[in-house]
């Protein structure tokens, strides 16, 4: 869920082949102007930010559906879901995931991201959020800690440098 320019999701479909994965790789993303709107959960507490800045920032996050899909045609197991989170995530909720990977800054998304997979996890399959911990993005954080106190799970682990990931 997010992903940006393609980075992180051209790495896990990398790996994906290299196990000669065989199923679809679900991608999800606005690819329509960034950020989506700030809650409360999202302002930082040490620096208040402009209505300027905020723009600024949500359009620093836009990505194109084309760039991406370009830079992932090598990968014929793709699937992408062009739209806000969660108004697409109803075309995969027949599906189970063994892993999730969630990059989408904000407490709403984050949260919604989690509560629809969370469920369709796969007993040992993990989901990881990429702004975890982020002083930046302080909603993923809420989100995660929110869906955590939720559920059960067998390990969570927020990685010391940003990031944390659970396994059910």
């Amino acid at each position: 869920c997010g992903c940006y320019t393609g980075h992180s999701t051209y790495i896990i479909a990398e790996i994906l082949r290299n196990n000669n994965y065989e199923g679809a790789f679900h991608i999800f993303d606005s690819f329509e102007g960034g950020l989506s709107d700030k809650l409360p959960e999202d302002k930082e507490e040490r620096y208040l930010e402009t209505e300027e800045q905020i723009l600024a920032e949500k359009m620093t996050f836009r990505s194109r559906m084309e760039d991406v899909a370009t830079s992932l045609s090598e990968f014929d197991f793709c699937q992408f879901y062009k739209g806000w989170i969660p108004e697409r995530f109803t075309e995969a909720e027949s599906h189970r995931f063994s892993f999730v990977h969630i990059d989408v800054d904000l407490y709403q998304p984050t949260l919604d991201s989690l509560r629809f997979f969370f469920p369709r996890l796969e007993k040992g399959g993990a989901i990881v959020v990429d702004d975890y911990g982020y002083t930046h993005f302080p909603g993923a954080t809420k989100a995660f800690d929110q869906v955590l106190s939720e559920n059960d799970f067998s390990f969570f682990y927020a990685i010391p440098t940003g990031g944390a990931f659970v396994i059910k």
